[in-house]
């Protein structure tokens, strides 16, 4: 798995150190690495550490904390993630012309777009310029791709403090990003082009969070069990998410 994103994702990866060494249950801790909080598991290490999907999965994670779609200024962003940090890094390791991977057995996985939500209300070029970069990991070989929307960021506490109503914004970007990944799959039918929906999964654990052990305070309350800030997940909830996907993932055919 590949996956380039932003701080839900984020395992520590220096994003200025292409490749990342192969993350796999054995050779990294999590702790103080993530955005989550306790021992720092977020749904990666969840995912590898508990749910398993496969005996032989191994992680190149690209996330980084406060990433954007286009490269601007400094900041990381996906737009570095692929262009630079996996295609003329990973990527482009082997000098036979040989893929470093099994196209049939590679996942890649996007989830991106909370931070890009924060600064726009519209997303039509952010969004093209995502699945630019998409056509380009299927040109160097990329065969089976993830896509995983945003959360319901207005139930967070960020979202529940703000002076304006903000999951319009949220919800735009999900819409547009369903449009475009089927474009992007309808263009590419040698592919498998998946989706995931946080939105969902985090809807439903706000919804029903006594059924999680979660008390209904927390729901839109930094600090507690639920968020650990005004915007990041706790460590249980990303393993609620890890669970879900992992859920999916086996279901796959």
């Amino acid at each position: 798995m590949t996956r380039p994103a932003d701080s839900y994702s984020a395992i520590g990866y220096a994003a200025n150190l292409p490749p990342p060494a192969k993350i796999d249950r054995k050779s990294i801790s999590f702790t103080g690495l993530t955005y989550a909080d306790r021992d720092g598991t977020n749904w990666v290490g969840y995912l590898l550490t508990e749910h398993d999907p496969h005996p032989d999965l191994l992680v190149h994670d690209y996330a980084a904390g406060g990433a954007r779609v286009p490269a601007l200024g400094r900041g990381p962003a996906v737009e570095t993630q692929v262009n630079s940090n996996f295609l003329q890094g990973y990527a482009m390791t082997r000098t036979d012309g040989e893929l470093p991977w099994d196209a049939a057995h590679s996942l890649f996985i996007t989830w991106v777009g909370i931070n890009d939500c924060a600064y726009a209300e519209t997303h039509t070029d952010t969004l093209t310029l995502l699945f630019s970069l998409q056509e380009k990991l299927y040109d160097a070989g990329a065969r089976v791709f993830l896509f995983i929307d945003v959360p319901p960021i207005g139930r967070s506490p960020a979202g529940v403090n703000a002076s304006s109503d903000i999951s319009a914004t949220y919800m735009n970007w999900n819409a547009e990003l369903r449009k475009l990944v089927t474009t992007f799959a309808g263009a590419h039918p040698d592919s498998r082009i998946l989706t995931f929906s946080a939105f969902d999964t985090f809807t439903y654990v706000l919804d029903n969070p006594k059924l999680y052990g979660f008390a209904k305070r927390d729901v839109g309350a930094a600090g507690g069990a639920v968020w650990r800030d005004h915007l990041h997940p706790t460590s249980m909830v990303h393993k609620i998410f890890a669970r879900d996907l992992a859920a999916f993932l086996k279901g796959l055919d």
